[in-house]
């Protein structure tokens, strides 16, 4: 499909968390589910949703639906394609019910960001759906659980009005994070509880979608003892190659600064899979991190190779860690086992 020249539209500035919001439409025009403007060209949605645009047949890479751009001015209806479907139709697994679209027309918008945080329980969400086709949408919102068993999201609400169906495809909008972190897929109404599939996963789905891995202060360990405690190591362990990825550094001294210098490189090693989420989330001990920088959430772009790399400060050897691939992949190296590193750095 050829897309035009870019149009001039663009997402409205107030409210974020719904702007991004697009709404399917069944055969007959009235409102089936949502979707979530990833970009100017793309809507990712669940495919139980697209299914139910076309009237319960199932949909293949042939298939279109309507779509209609909530953000915008004059909320444009737009014709989308399925360019991607994942596997529901194998096994029904709520992992996979997932569609990627492609808009017949191009618009002036910027990619749209997730996040995966360390822990998703006890966060706050709310969500935009079109409970009973309801073309004005409502808002509902409540408190995250960890990811089960299947690897969803819990979603419990505590608001006027639960998820129902009309929400599945929405994007979910934590305020804790300021950010998104899946999209809803299923949903008890009955009992107020409701589901999501999480960023990480998306990500494995549509590997470009940005997704930065985040610590928010609430889920940062306490740092009793300056020379014992490293959070690093109690959050993820120590190794620095995972066959797939590897964490290097470089230790140097800064004549000029009189202090010592840390580069260190996140690597995609050969033959693996590409990297996804566009992200690598950079963290080191508290305090040692660049000027004006939070040394939990440095974040790096993932080259078009695989690489990503920052610089930071310590005081001495401890650990840095490398969460790439939206949250998969975990990489943590000891600074005081580094070769070559220069005298006085132990």
């Amino acid at each position: 499909m050829k897309i035009p020249r870019v149009r001039t539209q663009t997402l409205r500035a107030t409210d974020p968390e719904t702007a991004r919001v697009a709404g399917l439409l069944g055969l007959d025009r009235s409102f089936v589910g949502a979707g979530c403007l990833i970009d100017g060209e793309h809507i990712l949605t669940c495919y139980h949703v697209v299914q139910a645009a076309n009237r319960d047949k199932k949909p293949d890479l042939k298939t279109t639906v309507r779509v209609k751009i909530i953000g915008m001015d004059g909320q444009p209806v737009v014709l989308a394609r399925v360019i991607k479907l994942g596997a529901y139709a194998r096994g029904k697994s709520a992992l996979n019910d997932l569609a990627l679209l492609k808009l017949s027309r191009s618009f002036n918008i910027p990619a749209m960001e997730f996040a995966t945080p360390l822990r998703h329980g006890g966060k706050r969400y709310s969500v935009l759906g079109f409970p009973d086709g309801d073309p004005q949408g409502r808002n509902a919102s409540g408190l995250l659980h960890a990811a089960n068993a299947a690897g969803l999201v819990q979603m419990d609400g505590n608001s006027a009005l639960f998820v129902k169906g009309g929400f599945s495809g929405a994007p979910v909008w934590s305020e804790d994070l300021k950010a998104f972190v899946g999209i809803v897929v299923r949903e008890l109404f009955d009992h107020g509880v409701s589901w999501c599939i999480p960023s990480r996963v998306l990500c494995r789905f549509y590997n470009d979608l940005p997704v930065r891995f985040r610590i928010p202060p609430s889920d940062r360990p306490t740092v009793h003892d300056l020379d014992v405690d490293d959070p690093n190591l109690d959050l993820f362990g120590l190794l620095e190659n995972n066959r797939q990825r590897c964490l290097t550094a470089k230790v140097s001294w800064d004549h000029e600064e009189e202090r010592f210098v840390v580069e260190a490189t996140y690597r995609r090693l050969p033959g693996s899979p590409k990297p996804r989420g566009r992200y690598v989330t950079f963290i080191t001990y508290p305090g040692f991190g660049r000027k004006k920088e939070d040394s939990y959430e440095m974040f790096e772009t993932v080259s078009k190779n695989g690489t990503a790399s920052t610089e930071f400060y310590p005081a001495e050897g401890f650990t840095i860690a490398a969460i790439g691939d939206a949250g998969d992949t975990v990489l943590t190296l000891n600074l005081s086992e580094i070769k070559d590193k220069p005298d006085g750095f132990e």
